[in-house]
């Protein structure tokens, strides 16, 4: 059992380790982006997510940062539209297909980044989709979902994107 217990340690360091990555990527990801004038409150920069998993907790250590010159605000929220009116992005670390559909759904009708770990997300609604690949935090994006969310992204970040979907 001794034996064990390094191994799940270093486990432990390797998980804690990506999420700090997919945190670092998510956070400069938004500076890469463009939204509308109108979808951004002058009272910060509103990132909402679903639960507090490993990778929220992570991704709070960059809170108070700037985005679009506003202070990054992460906070907890549901999924109903009322809800997710003063996000501007939101991101979901483990959730259905039918979660990710609706979100989907919400953002063709505001400005408002879907962002979700898994190989598949982009396929299930999200804009951008999270995953480990080889050991490298990689990422999708799906960019007829940006665009029609009113969202632009950076050419820069298009060029990165493992797949792109247009």
């Amino acid at each position: 059992m001794l034996l064990a217990l390094p191994c799940h340690a270093a486990w432990a360091a390797e998980q804690a380790d990506e999420n700090e990555v997919k945190a670092a990527v998510i956070y400069n990801l938004l500076l890469f982006i463009q939204w509308p004038p109108q979808a951004t409150p002058a009272a910060g920069f509103h990132f909402c997510v679903l639960d507090e998993g490993a990778l929220t907790m992570a991704l709070r250590r960059h809170e108070g940062k700037k985005v679009l010159g506003q202070t990054l605000d992460i906070r907890r929220s549901g999924t109903t539209p009322e809800e997710l009116d003063r996000c501007a992005a939101v991101m979901v670390e483990a959730g259905s297909a039918g979660l990710l559909a609706r979100l989907g759904a919400l953002a063709r009708t505001r400005a408002l980044l879907v962002i979700a770990e898994g190989s598949n997300a982009v396929d299930r609604g999200a804009m951008i989709g999270l995953h480990t690949d080889g050991g490298r935090v990689t990422f999708d994006i799906n960019y007829g979902a940006m665009k029609r969310s009113g969202l632009a992204p950076s050419s820069k970040i298009l060029k990165l994107a493992r797949i792109l979907i247009e």
